[in-house]
């Protein structure tokens, strides 16, 4: 059988769906088993002090390696992404680093309230990196109900998105710089 080019494409789009969730697959199954990060202790107070800048997110984009937990402040957002709502509801939106690299930005929304970003909004953020093949993703910005992986949360305006314990509200957390 002859491949045309409407197959062609078909079989590419396929290939590429597979890919990624086979990425999202290995960052939520095998990543957490076998404690893959760039820092070695991977260790977390929850969402520790004030965090005004992303090089540990930028040094991850670089290395093109996905990290078990990692945080970054003064993101901006660039880009609304419609959300999925198939399974587990997540609200998608991309953001850009410092270096001006843009990285997408995952949050379960039934994990907490939605998180009320806007194209300009400078927000932090706490949670795994996930290096795509092609680009990155930051997962699991919110509490793990089953504690196996450190909570990740978003910080916008001076709120907490994803603390759904409310164990961390009062504490300080990553400040956007202006």
């Amino acid at each position: 059988m002859f491949l045309t080019k409407g197959r062609l494409n078909n079989v590419s789009l396929r290939l590429s769906v597979i890919s990624f969730f086979f990425s999202i697959l290995t960052a939520i199954v095998i990543l957490p088993l076998s404690g893959f990060a760039l820092n070695s202790n991977n260790t977390q107070e929850d969402h520790p002090g004030e965090i005004k800048d992303d090089s540990q997110l930028i040094e991850a984009y670089r290395a093109c390696k996905n990290v078990y937990y990692l945080e970054a402040g003064d993101l901006v957002v660039t880009k609304l992404l419609p959300d999925d709502n198939s399974g587990l509801k997540h609200q998608k939106w991309q953001a850009k680093m410092s270096n001006g690299d843009i990285v997408a930005v995952v949050y379960n929304s039934d994990m907490g309230d939605r998180v009320p970003v806007k194209v300009g909004d400078r927000f932090g953020v706490g949670g795994q990196f996930i290096w795509t093949g092609n680009t990155g993703l930051v997962h699991w910005v919110h509490d793990d109900p089953r504690k196996i992986r450190p909570d990740g949360y978003v910080y916008l305006d001076g709120v907490v998105y994803g603390d759904t314990d409310k164990e961390d509200s009062a504490k300080p957390h990553v400040k956007p710089a202006h």
